[in-house]
């Protein structure tokens, strides 16, 4: 089965930036690359800063795919050590597996990805929410880069989920949204992907699980 996933697409370029020197002079590549700049902040793992562009395409996964090749390419060319490339596929793009069957027709490295911004105030438990996520499967970062300064925090939410469709994995995330809002902690901003391309799992060892079977047989991710 072919499957292109027309519609629109978000990708990620992630490099390594030690210092804060290199970190500005990618703030300033992404300015002129038109890209936006996030640096992801993790709570724990092997990878804790992740700096990373942001930008949709759209078109099958095969144009978007070039258009992101070449967009990393520009960014090495620059001095940068890209250290992951990510794509996504928004979740009612064509051929996304709506129920579970349809996952098999599917690389297993395929997940969805979902993610929500909690507003907290500075009494928030934040190991309390962590665990609490963690039932869930779910795990807390944060964007250094918008940080509040109005006496409330944020973090980012995030629930990955694996051989499942679109579905199935919509309804673990809401059951995590209404855990959360019985909690009485304040989400905005909801947002959800299928992810069609991440050449480098290995970055988020030690904070998000990988997939139980993405060394047996899946096709295998081309690094950059």
């Amino acid at each position: 089965m072919r499957t292109d996933y027309t519609g629109t697409f978000e990708a990620h370029i992630t490099i390594c930036a030690e210092s804060r020197a290199t970190l500005q002079l990618f703030q300033h590549i992404c300015q002129q690359l038109n890209v936006k700049c996030v640096l992801i902040e993790l709570p724990n793992g092997v990878t804790r800063s992740q700096p990373m562009t942001a930008s949709y395409h759209r078109g099958t996964l095969t144009q978007v795919w070039t258009e992101v090749h070449n967009l990393a390419q520009r960014i090495c060319l620059a001095g940068f050590q890209v250290t992951r490339v990510k794509i996504e596929a928004m979740p009612y793009n064509q051929d996304i597996p709506v129920t579970d069957n349809e996952v098999s027709q599917h690389p297993v490295t395929n997940y969805f990805e979902f993610h929500i911004k909690a507003l907290l105030s500075q009494e928030t438990d934040l190991e309390g929410l962590r665990q609490h996520c963690a039932k869930f499967g779910a795990h807390l970062s944060v964007n250094a880069f918008k940080l509040n300064a109005s006496g409330q925090h944020h973090r980012f939410i995030t629930l990955r989920v694996y051989g499942l469709g679109r579905r199935s994995a919509q309804a673990r995330f809401q059951a995590l949204l209404t855990s959360l809002r019985a909690r009485h902690i304040l989400l905005v901003q909801p947002q959800q992907e299928y992810t069609v391309y991440d050449s480098n799992l290995e970055l988020d060892a030690g904070w998000l699980i990988h997939s139980p079977v993405e060394t047996k047989g899946g096709e295998v991710n081309e690094a950059f």
